[in-house]
């Protein structure tokens, strides 16, 4: 077979073909050399999602890029993969897109030029149906000077993601980049170390909520990715993955702030900037108000959040408002977290930074709020000894919604108090963040019921991120250190060898509070065992059928929780054995 003389497609100087092959055929002539002979009208058309045409290129040449014009190409956009091979049995994928509405060729060109003798392209369907067609195809060989690798958008284009990407399950070797689409199709991410972004990953179905998995990545660096999705791009934006231990680590957290309001937007004014957001954020619950629906997620966290999430990896613990709506199952569909213990549930999950050991417990499992089929105390407390108790971390840093000192509203949390602090205290926890009272208040070291008198646990509790405050309904405790309800703000972390720092940080960008512990290390392993992705897997999330819209692109936006009703809690289940206990 002999280059096109009429075939002709941009940017492509297309190479022989020596030999072209497909998964199938539907078996009327529409087979796999057609799309070699130069003629518009003829086509190769193979059946099912995945179907594959393969060009043999008869020896190893340097690829840029293929030029394809789609049967049909006018009313179907084909979401297709391309991928290369020496020896025609292991391809590697360099590319993934989904057409333009034209039967013009189009050229698709490879990030980096390749190497390779076969060229195959995979079609996962198209807007119209299942089945794959194209008309012509070609390898395109590489120009004289070298393919640029693709420019790095600044700005976002096309139509406006319904939710723009954000940042989950973060490691030292994989991250998730989610995001949702107005249009069903199988978008990809292009990304890698410092700027580059000549790597892909591509979603594994079509869909409208995505989750694309970016992995292959080094511990402790900064990675650039840009989102191409059913016609919108991205602009360029960067995270850091989890360090090794030895490293600093520097992370904020906050409750009590998917409100949608304007002390909401105060907080995000001074946490948003890049300089003030840490490598990644936790929070402690109440990440939607009122009631955890989709809706408000949408309105009133996603949203107003959405250009810190593009670069902040956010892991969340729930809180009694997202409870409100099927026991939080819009708390589990919009997040992708860690899945690492024996219900693999995204309920509870543990993860380390750097030298740190983070927890995040589900309180609501321990109160009453959850029925027994969703968590139960005995199963998250007893996945807590065996996981505090197995890492190897000499900083553990334990998170969740209801307080276990507070004199707040909603005051101390006596049943996780008596449940969870001797675990906190037998395997060695440093320091334990909470929500629920709409207020920031620091305990004294703690031991047990009293404050101690040597080595204790401080207790912080951060529900300062939006929602309205109450007044204090007693005079300030012994126990209390400092406490504030007149000041929204965020917790700021930074551990560093042996001293954790945090201070609270409030809405006028001053500190009002600070505290410092230290600790003598044990020697860091300069040859650390290699680390994995598997205990950061998340579980895909909901799958929506990709021939129709999901619910969620039709809802009416939810409505701001900015008045004291609108945050008001139903009280906390009365736990018999505490009763009477201070």
């Amino acid at each position: 077979m002999n280059p096109s003389a009429g075939f002709t497609a941009s940017n492509c100087a297309p190479f022989s073909t020596t030999r072209a092959t497909a998964s199938g055929d539907d078996g009327t002539g529409n087979v796999a050399p057609n799309t070699q002979d130069d003629n518009l009208s003829t086509r190769w058309s193979g059946p099912g999602k995945g179907a594959w045409l393969s060009m043999d290129l008869g020896r190893s040449q340097t690829l840029s890029g293929a030029a394809i014009a789609w049967h049909q190409g006018n009313t179907r956009q084909n979401h297709f993969t391309l991928s290369t091979s020496e020896d025609g049995a292991t391809f590697t994928q360099v590319y993934a897109g989904t057409s333009a509405l034209t039967t013009a060729a189009q050229t698709y060109p490879f990030p980096n030029a390749r190497t390779a003798r076969y060229l195959r392209i995979t079609v996962n369907g198209n807007t119209v149906n299942d089945w794959a067609s194209i008309a012509e195809a070609r390898a395109c060989g590489a120009a004289s000077t070298p393919t640029p690798p693709p420019s790095a958008p600044t700005t976002d284009s096309g139509p406006a993601l319904p939710r723009l990407p954000y940042l989950q399950s973060v490691g030292t070797s994989s991250a998730i980049v989610a995001f949702r689409t107005s249009v069903s199709c199988a978008p990809f991410v292009r990304y890698g170390e410092g700027m580059d972004l000549s790597r892909t990953a591509t979603a594994p179905a079509l869909g409208w909520r995505h989750a694309v998995v970016l992995d292959g990545l080094s511990a402790g660096k900064t990675y650039s990715y840009v989102v191409e999705a059913c016609g919108s791009v991205t602009g360029v934006r960067q995270f850091k993955t989890a360090s090794l231990p030895g490293t600093p680590v520097h992370f904020t957290a906050m409750g009590d702030f998917g409100t949608g309001s304007s002390s909401q937007s105060k907080v995000l004014a001074l946490l948003g900037q890049p300089a003030r957001h840490g490598e990644f954020l936790l929070t402690l619950g109440d990440n939607a108000y009122t009631s955890g629906t989709e809706a408000e997620f949408q309105s009133n966290m996603f949203k107003p959040m959405a250009s810190m999430l593009r670069e902040t990896p956010l892991f969340t613990s729930p809180g009694n408002h997202e409870y409100v709506t099927d026991q939080g199952q819009p708390y589990l569909d919009n997040f992708y977290l860690p899945s690492n213990n024996p219900e693999k549930t995204e309920r509870y999950y543990s993860f380390d930074w750097g030298s740190v050991h983070f927890v995040s417990l589900d309180s609501n499992c321990v109160i009453g709020l959850a029925s027994a089929s969703r968590c139960t105390l005995a199963a998250q407390k007893n996945w807590l000894i065996q996981d505090l108790a197995a890492t190897k971390q000499p900083w553990k840093v334990v998170f969740f919604h209801h307080p276990i000192w507070s004199s707040g509203d909603h005051g101390s949390q006596l049943k996780m108090r008596r449940e969870f602090v001797p675990v906190f205290e037998q395997y060695g926890v440093d320091l334990v963040l909470t929500g629920h009272d709409h207020q920031y208040e620091r305990s004294k070291a703690m031991k047990g019921e009293a404050i101690a008198t040597t080595s204790g646990i401080p207790y912080l509790v951060v529900g300062s991120g939006g929602a309205h405050m109450p007044a204090y309904p007693g005079s300030k405790p012994a126990w209390s250190a400092y406490r504030d309800n007149t000041r929204s703000g965020y917790l700021d972390v930074v551990v560093s060898g042996g001293t954790l720092a945090a201070r609270f940080f409030a809405t006028d960008g001053n500190v009002y509070d600070s505290l410092n512990l230290t600790k003598a290390l044990p020697a860091v392993d300069p040859e650390p065992a290699p680390v994995t992705s598997t205990s950061m897997d998340a579980p895909p999330g909901p799958q929506d059928d990709p021939a129709r819209q999901p619910a969620f692109l039709h809802e009416a936006p939810a409505a701001p929780a900015d008045t004291p009703e609108s945050v008001a809690d139903e009280p906390d289940p009365v736990d018999p054995a505490s009763i009477g206990q201070p």
